[in-house]
């Protein structure tokens, strides 16, 4: 609480005096009271110090905070004018108006009171079976929009040593040669990916590595597997499957996809389902009349 009053007090210091040079310079334009740490006046609006006080971060410089108080008095009193001439010239009718305030006030109290029920009520927990049966029901959805590959990739530095067991492993799909290959490439690659279980998009793997792929398409149908060399690194590719655009998307890679639209179905419903639970208890209640 000490340190709230000190930087307030700074504040307040360096705003006085910052005001009293702007009220001064425009000959009295602003009617600063002391006392009252008035900032700026417009058509009967006032804005206060003590309004603003949030919005300047402790530990900042004098400067900077008469800098920052004087870009906000500067936006506060134009919005202040643009918002006076609205009132008096727009053609609004005024139960309209607040019809929409209270319905925008209603919709931000029921906002917060979903994400409260919502993040201690429902349930997130998502079953890999789920998963699966909904990539089933809806699998012509999941269609691949960049193509994805399946691949044992390694970058080694030139001078990197285990060449050529990585020469003799990186065609592998076997368990215990991809093993001792992670371990190869932990010990010596710039970059790697070894795995016959992950999809990737192949463009991942175009910008780590000089392949010349101009319709990746193409390349993907052709070739499984690429050695190359540039002045700096030695490349190994070896892919294990793929999938191009337009291709059925496998549920691997969809996986946290399908996930969130479990998960937004089922907060739908929890919402749907407590809101029908709320009216009927109303309801039961005899809390709702009618009269029409």
């Amino acid at each position: 609480m000490r340190k709230k009053q000190t930087d307030l007090f700074r504040i307040k210091g360096v705003v006085t005096g910052m005001i009293a040079f702007f009220a001064v310079t425009a000959c009295n334009v602003i009617d600063f009271r002391p006392e009252d740490q008035l900032l700026a006046e417009v058509y009967n609006n006032r804005l206060y110090l003590e309004d603003i006080e949030g919005m300047i971060p402790r530990g900042v410089s004098a400067a900077d905070s008469a800098a920052m108080v004087k870009r906000y008095v500067d936006s506060w009193v134009d919005k202040q004018v643009y918002v006076y001439h609205a009132r008096n010239n727009a053609s609004v009718n005024e139960r309209t108006l607040q019809q929409r305030i209270e319905d925008y006030r209603n919709a931000l109290i029921i906002h917060a009171y979903e994400d409260q029920i919502v993040k201690t009520e429902l349930d997130t927990v998502v079953d890999p079976e789920e998963i699966a049966a909904f990539y089933e029901q809806h699998k012509e959805h999941f269609r691949v929009r960049n193509n994805l590959v399946m691949v044992n990739f390694i970058k080694l530095p030139l001078n990197a040593s285990g060449v050529n067991q990585v020469r003799s492993l990186y065609r592998s799909g076997g368990e215990a040669e991809m093993e001792r290959l992670r371990d190869l490439a932990l010990e010596n690659a710039a970059s790697y990916q070894v795995d016959n279980e992950s999809w990737i998009p192949f463009n991942d793997i175009l910008r780590e590595m000089p392949l010349r792929a101009d319709d990746p398409a193409a390349y993907l149908r052709n070739n499984r597997f690429a050695e190359i060399t540039d002045d700096y690194y030695r490349y190994f590719l070896y892919i294990h499957d793929y999938r191009l655009r337009g291709d059925q998307s496998p549920m691997d890679f969809e996986y946290d996809n399908i996930r969130k639209q479990i998960l937004s179905r089922r907060k739908k419903e929890f919402l749907s389902q407590r809101r029908r639970e709320m009216l009927q208890h109303a309801i039961e209640g005899n809390h709702i009349e009618l009269f029409y």
